[in-house]
């Protein structure tokens, strides 16, 4: 088993550099966003992964009217052709 020194190891500790977000504090949307943007910025993968399914997610909900829209009118139109087929015979 390999040993790694404590000194090559980094450790947690107080920033050297305060940023002016932190000592600010937001509300509202502008506050949301920028957490969201820095939880994209920590984990990008997850951030895609999101995303993506959010655009499939709005993709299925403006396909939906359209899927019922056509079984519909097919419905309607297969019900005559089956009328006239019966009348025709």
């Amino acid at each position: 088993m390999s040993h790694i020194p404590n000194s090559a190891m980094p450790h947690a500790g107080p920033s050297e550099t305060t940023e002016p977000q932190q000592e600010t504090q937001k509300s509202g949307l502008g506050a949301q966003a920028s957490k969201v943007a820095e939880l994209a910025r920590g984990n990008p993968k997850t951030a895609v992964a999101a995303g993506a399914a959010v655009i499939a997610g709005l993709a299925a909900a403006a396909a939906i009217p359209l899927v019922r829209g056509r079984k519909t009118s097919s419905e309607k139109s297969a019900s005559g052709k089956a009328k006239k087929s019966k009348e025709a015979a």
